[in-house]
């Protein structure tokens, strides 16, 4: 072993080396001297390792007292000499007690990982023991902040110093300085008061200038916050039980399933918007990753869905304070990220952000009520005027449209009020009382605005799952957002805790209308119409026939009565009366009837009788002679052409309009009638055409008749329309 240690002489080094070149001269008990270098294990001659450091918090917030708070004392000032010792050896006994031993490093970054966070301030003021505890904490963290500035510290003297290659190489090799390590010191120190933050900013500014590589390892650690959104996420989806980032097993004092997750979600937005505000130059970074969208779409699925998780759980925990801390981070992080790329004159960088983050409407109603958009815009079209205005208006339009759209909130803050009604604590004590009747659920708006059918969908999942109880379906479907959600859960085994220890076959109890109207009333009756418009009891004036004595007012007293009873005759008699009321004209003043449909009648002489015609009328009519027909239709012709006047209204005078249409039809029925009449089957075909039966040969006019009509076909039926029409107006029937 070698003595005569002269290390502590300040004038060991006057030559005034670096580090790595000096070494000391020592002499061993057998006398023989031997350089040693000035970064070796021998310095190391401590033979007790450096205590660790327990944490001053119990869970989540908490502080320890009693024999935990002596404890936590005890171990805080072994911690407290170990880092004096450190401080106060000189620089290569220090190096070499932080590269040699584990230790001491180790008992560094305990600390660092166990201290309380900067923004988890507790009132000690009213405990002595509290407060003496706190300033014990002050002083452990100022030493921790001393002796990580020692290590970023490459010249302490002018015969004690490190060269800068060097320097860079030992905080990098034997991890004496870490990303991990910078993150848990930027939550033990924070920014509540403005040397702290210089404070960081030297810290940060000195690693990345001694090590470039840091600059590398910050870059990999943006890109471990995508995957830590979705890990978050997927504890949500798990009802928290697997803990976010490694957390807490299920059997630690929790308020809900879903604190760790909280807490891990406000670490991560506290640790990112910390090291935006030391280190802008990782904007680029931000931008390639797409960090701002990715926090945006956090903002808009997992808060809120937390939050309701949180508060069906617990609607008074801690956690639900933490998210909104959390929330508010993340709209400070995209804000600084704004005014980066302001700052920096990266005008279409920042549209493309903000135009990305427009799906996540939750996050674009909250950002533009804090910092309006249409604000920032203005400043970055003077700033960048070769910026597109159509991007800028569709963009600031965008975010304006949403706030205008909900202007109560759609986040947190206004859940309590517009979501759920009943807490899951209450309905679960309800349960165990066994008065289900008050936890009758009740119809409870969903996300799109319609109104949820507790009974239909404990019916759905009663057909997949018919073996569960009603009661232990209802509590599922409290618990989440429809039936489908409840099958899966269940059918995957992934139930939350409480609920998996349920009893499954609880039967569900209907409420009793009873047990209401008494706390209404006052009053509790064992009548069927209780408490509504036909209860005597509790109406002055219900709505219904008051009986009294033997049968109802008005009605018979016996069977004679009742069968004697003609009202309902009588009142048939009156309905059936008023159809007979009808005013009946004559036409002795020319008026006439022209409910008679003339649609489908022919429309000159020459073309077939329509099958319309009645059959009684042309049957009456082919017993009768056509040439008696003939010969009255002549006699009608010969009158009217010879100029004799007739009195009777059927005449066609100079003074009518137009002619009488009764008068037009029975004078064409006349005709067709005298043409038609006397043939069988009412059709007009002409016997010359139709010939005899087949195969008894056909006379000459027989053949001649049918070379006629086929030659002349095309004059008549659906080829003559025109002359059809032409021949209505001339009789004065104007259709």
């Amino acid at each position: 072993m070698l003595d005569n240690d002269t290390s502590n002489n300040n004038n060991c080094n006057p030559q005034n080396l670096p580090l790595d070149e000096l070494k000391f001269a020592l002499s061993g008990k057998d006398g023989v001297r031997r350089n040693v270098p000035a970064l070796d294990e021998h310095w190391v001659q401590r033979e007790k390792p450096f205590a660790s450091y327990l944490c001053m918090l119990s869970s989540y917030g908490r502080l320890k007292s009693g024999a935990a708070l002596e404890e936590w004392t005890f171990a805080a000032n072994n911690f407290r000499g170990d880092m004096e010792f450190l401080l106060s050896l000189t620089q290569h006994e220090f190096w070499s007690y932080m590269v040699y031993d584990e230790s001491a490093m180790a008992a560094v970054v305990t600390f660092l990982q166990r201290a309380n966070p900067y923004y988890r301030q507790t009132d000690v003021s009213r405990d002595k023991e509290l407060d003496q505890a706190h300033l014990l904490y002050g002083q452990l963290l100022d030493l921790v902040v001393r002796l990580i500035m020692r290590l970023c510290t490459g010249k302490e003297s002018d015969s004690e110093w490190i060269s800068p290659k060097q320097h860079g190489s030992l905080l990098y090799s034997n991890y004496l300085i870490s990303v991990p390590l910078l993150f848990d010191l930027l939550i033990a120190v924070g920014d509540a008061e403005p040397e702290n933050v210089e404070l960081l900013r030297q810290i940060f500014d000195k690693v990345l200038e001694v090590q470039p590589e840091y600059q590398k390892d910050l870059k990999e650690a943006l890109i471990f916050y995508e995957s830590a959104f979705l890990s978050m996420q997927i504890q949500v989806e798990n009802e928290g039980c697997e803990g976010a980032g490694g957390g807490a097993s299920l059997d630690v004092d929790l308020e809900t399933p879903y604190d760790d997750v909280v807490l891990f979600a406000m670490d991560c937005a506290y640790t990112l918007r910390l090291l935006l505000l030391l280190c802008p130059q990782l904007l680029e970074t931000i931008e390639q990753l797409r960090l701002a969208p990715s926090i945006a779409n956090f903002y808009d699925m997992t808060v809120p869905m937390l939050y309701k998780n949180i508060y069906l759980v617990n609607p008074g925990a801690s956690s639900l304070r933490w998210l909104n801390e959390t929330r508010q981070q993340y709209i400070f992080i995209v804000r600084r990220v704004v005014s980066l790329q302001m700052e920096s004159g990266r005008g279409q960088q920042l549209v493309e952000v903000m135009q990305e983050c427009l799906s996540a409407q939750n996050f674009v109603v909250d950002y533009q009520r804090q910092f309006p958009l249409e604000h920032d815009m203005k400043l970055l079209i003077q700033r960048c005027p070769n910026i597109k205005n159509y991007e800028v208006d569709f963009v600031v339009s965008g975010y304006q449209k949403a706030l205008a759209s909900c202007p109560n909130g759609i986040m947190a803050d206004d859940m309590a009020s517009n979501g759920v009604q009943v807490t899951g604590n209450v309905q679960d004590e309800e349960f165990k009382n066994g008065d289900s009747s008050r936890t009758s659920p009740q119809p409870s708006p969903t996300a799109n605005g319609t109104t949820r059918d507790i009974d239909l969908e404990v019916t759905a999942v009663l057909e997949v799952l018919p073996d569960l109880g009603s009661g232990f379906i209802r509590r599922l479907l409290i618990r989440y957002d429809n039936s489908e959600q409840v099958i899966a859960a269940i059918l995957d085994d992934n139930l939350p805790p409480d609920l998996a220890q349920m009893d499954r076959q609880e039967v569900y109890i209907p409420p009793d209308p009873q047990d209401k109207q008494q706390r209404q009333t006052g009053l509790r009756h064992f009548n069927v119409h209780d408490g509504d418009r036909y209860d005597v009891l509790t109406r002055d004036q219900p709505e219904c026939i008051i009986k009294q004595g033997k049968g109802l007012p008005g009605a018979p007293r016996n069977a004679e009565q009742l069968l004697d009873d003609k009202r309902d005759l009588k009142q048939l008699k009156e309905r059936y009366q008023k159809y007979a009321m009808v005013e009946e004209t004559t036409l002795e003043r020319g008026e006439y009837d022209d409910e008679y449909d003339d649609s489908y009648e022919a429309q000159n002489e020459g073309q077939a009788p329509p099958v319309s015609l009645l059959r009684g009328r042309l049957q009456e009519a082919a017993s009768s002679s056509a040439y008696n027909a003939q010969d009255e239709l002549e006699n009608d012709d010969e009158e009217s052409s010879g100029g004799h006047s007739d009195p009777e209204p059927s005449m066609r005078t100079n003074r009518d309009f137009c002619e009488n249409p009764e008068v037009i039809r029975a004078r064409y029925e006349q005709r067709q009638l005298s043409k038609y009449g006397q043939k069988s089957g009412g059709h007009g075909a002409s016997p010359s055409v139709v010939g005899a039966p087949k195969g008894q040969g056909q006379s000459q006019q027989t053949q001649r008749s049918r070379g006629q009509k086929e030659a002349h076909k095309s004059t008549r039926a659906n080829h003559n329309r025109k002359a059809g029409a032409a021949f209505k107006r001339s009789k004065g029937m104007m259709g």
